[in-house]
């Protein structure tokens, strides 16, 4: 008897890599994580091939596991695809979405032009501020919903993948081994506080040269050589360098991407978006 793919099983599995861990995607898919663990095992008998293995403490993909993902977006992208080919004439309007400077570069790009594909009648009004200031306008109703970096407790978030933050600088100057060591930061950002704390308990001198409230502007100072600065992984651009343990830069904490909902009812566009989103995050490693 032929077997087939389940697509709630693939759900799962993608779930595990975007999100980062068994447990997150446990909550993502709203099971527990022995159910989850049972899928992936339910999933390894019907392609009769090893998904995952232990590296350490840590569970990563065999290369079948990584094989099979691909695949698993592509069906799982084809069936969107499908559905919304009889949904999208009824979705139209307009969507209020708020990105945090961080990512709109890095995520949104590729997910307004497979959106707009599925949904050519929706306008879109992008807002991209700090993520303090999204949250209060999602609050507030004026945005629909927004993307931000975690920021505290008081807020519900639906947490889409955790980023490890990283000490970038020029890829032409030695900005790296000035001391006292230039910093560039963005404005009431938490992850300015975080590096300044980390090189406080390292007691290696610096001091903050350069404030802005965009990325443009940190990317453009570092970019001329002036200071160092910190990033979330993904929002790295090509033209700057990530700085290692073997440059003498400490390790940082890891952010986390969540989802801001407004309190209001959202409209089918609104809510096509926000699945849009929450699909195309991803992650490249999966945490035990």
């Amino acid at each position: 008897m032929q077997m087939n793919l389940d697509t709630e099983l693939l759900q799962t599995l993608v779930a595990i890599v975007d999100s980062g861990s068994f447990k997150a995607a446990a909550r993502n898919v709203h099971r527990t994580q022995s159910a989850v663990s049972m899928q992936m095992k339910r999933l390894e008998e019907i392609v009769e091939q090893p998904l995952f293995e232990k590296h350490g403490r840590r569970s990563v993909l065999t290369l079948h596991g990584q094989n099979l993902l691909l695949y698993a977006r592509r069906i799982l992208s084809l069936q969107q695809e499908a559905l919304a080919t009889f949904r999208s004439p009824e979705i139209h309007g307009e969507v209020r979405i708020g990105v945090c400077d961080d990512y709109v570069l890095s995520f949104m790009p590729s997910i307004f032009a497979s959106f707009a594909k599925s949904f050519p009648n929706v306008f879109i009004r992008l807002d991209s501020q700090p993520s303090t200031r999204l949250i209060e306008s999602t609050k507030a109703g004026d945005l629909d919903f927004s993307l931000v970096n975690v920021l505290h407790g008081d807020t519900d978030y639906e947490i889409l993948r955790s980023d490890p933050l990283v000490w970038v600088t020029s890829r032409n100057h030695a900005t790296h081994e000035v001391s006292p060591l230039p910093l560039a930061v963005e404005s009431n950002c938490l992850w300015g506080r975080w590096a300044q704390k980390v090189l406080n308990e390292e007691n290696r001198l610096y001091r903050v040269g350069y404030s802005t409230f965009n990325i443009a502007g940190i990317v453009a100072i570092i970019e001329a050589g002036l200071a160092v600065s910190v990033m979330s992984r993904t929002s790295v651009p090509p033209q700057l360098r990530i700085l290692q343990a073997a440059d003498g830069f400490p390790e940082l904490p890891h952010t986390q991407i969540g989802l801001v909902l407004s309190s209001g009812d959202l409209s089918a566009a609104a809510q096509s978006l926000a699945g849009a989103v929450r699909q195309s995050m991803t992650a490249t490693s999966i945490a035990a």
